[in-house]
């Protein structure tokens, strides 16, 4: 067939390591943390408390909903994993 012979000079796909545990942790954790820290810089620098507030609620809301999304993904690609790993 053509399309093996195209393909000869291809290397295997490798795909890169996963990133380690902590840095994942650290990054979500830490994400939503520097976004309030940002608001609340510019509410102290602009003297705006009231839409600011505004912000924060929303920055804290949709930190708390990333958390029990993310939260609610890992469980199910765990249990999917424990569900279809096989043996070496």
């Amino acid at each position: 067939m053509d399309t093996d012979r195209d393909m000869a000079h291809v290397e295997p796909f490798m795909p890169l390591s996963p990133t380690p545990r902590r840095r994942l942790v650290a990054r979500i954790v830490l994400a939503p943390v520097l976004w309030l820290i940002a608001i609340a810089v510019v509410a102290i620098t602009l003297d705006r408390a009231n839409a600011i507030e505004a912000g924060l609620v929303i920055a804290g809301a949709s930190a708390a909903v990333a958390t029990v999304v993310l939260a609610l993904l890992r469980a199910g690609r765990e249990r999917e994993r424990a569900r279809y790993d096989v043996p070496r």
